[in-house]
């Protein structure tokens, strides 16, 4: 397993913790990588809301 790409929720953060403890050579938030297309969404979204 090279990496895993999840959305920025905090339950994702404790699933990697997990994996890192049951999964030889995943070493956790090294290998975690976060969506960046979520984060433009958030951003988006944001920027939406300051118009509406």
């Amino acid at each position: 397993m090279l990496s895993i790409t999840c959305d920025n929720a905090s339950n994702n953060d404790i699933i990697i913790c997990k994996l890192s403890d049951k999964v030889l050579r995943f070493s956790g938030a090294v290998m975690h990588t976060r969506c960046f297309l979520h984060m433009v969404n958030l951003v988006v979204k944001l920027l939406i809301n300051e118009f509406n």
